[in-house]
């Protein structure tokens, strides 16, 4: 999974405004996984939309992996396959 440019992160309690850069990857297509990720990070909203609707317009910020799940190259980031996100900020 590549990063993209978009500047929104779906995951609830993240601050959009935080101005250090910030890499921003797709969630996955592959059904088992997109649904860890809903879970984890607490979007159960998105289930009505599917995967391949979450795929295309909804991303996660770098911050919410850990460093070991992902690369950061000079030019883009790179997610591993298998990466779920497990780091939030405080919920509501």
């Amino acid at each position: 999974m590549l990063a993209h440019k978009s500047k929104w992160c779906v995951a609830k309690g993240c601050n959009n405004n935080i101005t250090e850069k910030r890499h921003f990857f797709s969630f996955p297509k592959e059904h088992d996984r997109w649904l860890q990720w809903i879970h984890a990070c607490q979007r159960l909203d998105l289930q009505v939309m599917g995967p391949e609707y979450a795929y295309r317009n909804c991303r996660l910020c770098h911050l919410h992996f850990e460093e070991k799940w992902y690369k950061i190259g000079k030019i883009r980031a790179h997610l591993y396959p298998d990466a779920i996100p497990t780091i939030f900020f405080e919920r509501e």
